[in-house]
């Protein structure tokens, strides 16, 4: 996981990763033979809640770039 702000939520909400183990795929890769059903559910709402949070911080800071702040949070600066 590339964004470090998902994988700080996805382990929050419960998911697992792998440790560098030579039949895994990797460090720091979710482990997907679980069933994640409730840590996804968990982790779609607190993906949404701090999405609206991050927009209504820009509006509440006036920012009339508060949509494009928002969503660059979504993706990594280079």
């Amino acid at each position: 996981m590339k964004n470090p702000k998902f994988k700080a939520l996805a382990l929050e909400c419960g998911f697992l990763f792998w440790a560098d183990e030579p039949h895994g795929p990797g460090a720091g890769n979710i482990d997907w033979s679980s069933d994640y059903t409730k840590e996804f559910e968990h982790y779609s709402r607190e993906l949404v809640l701090w999405a609206i949070t991050t927009y209504q911080n820009q509006l509440l800071e006036n920012n009339p770039r508060a949509v494009k702040n928002t969503l660059d949070q979504f993706f990594i600066q280079q």
